[in-house]
């Protein structure tokens, strides 16, 4: 499992979208005007990170990638691991550690 406990790994897994895109500063917009046909608990956020364009639509833990190819593997993910991974093109471990410093921090402003 590598230098992670398994609570670690599911902290790091669970940290809300939003939390870990604004810690790295990506640029994100709601579409508002999105509706899902499959969930009224889906969102869709337009996102740019590092030069580079997402269109995520987010259901609870679940994402997918909108501008990848339905054929294409790495289209959608679940958990925020995942989704740090999808966006910075890092590993698992380097992933893993930003979600868990992108919890820290959230927590840290809430007190």
């Amino acid at each position: 499992m590598g230098p992670w406990t398994r609570d670690e790994i599911e902290t790091a897994r669970s940290v809300p979208f939003h939390v870990l895109l604004h810690f790295i500063g990506a640029y994100c917009k709601l579409d508002r005007d999105y509706k899902s046909a499959v969930s009224s608990d889906s969102v869709r956020v337009q996102v740019n990170h590092a030069g580079r364009d997402f269109r995520f639509v987010f259901t609870g833990e679940r994402w997918v990638n909108e501008l990848v190819p339905p054929t294409k593997r790495g289209r959608g993910g679940a958990g925020a691991i995942d989704l740090a991974a999808h966006i910075t093109g890092l590993d698992f471990v380097r992933s893993v550690k930003i979600c868990i410093d992108a919890h820290n921090s959230a927590e840290a402003g809430l007190k």
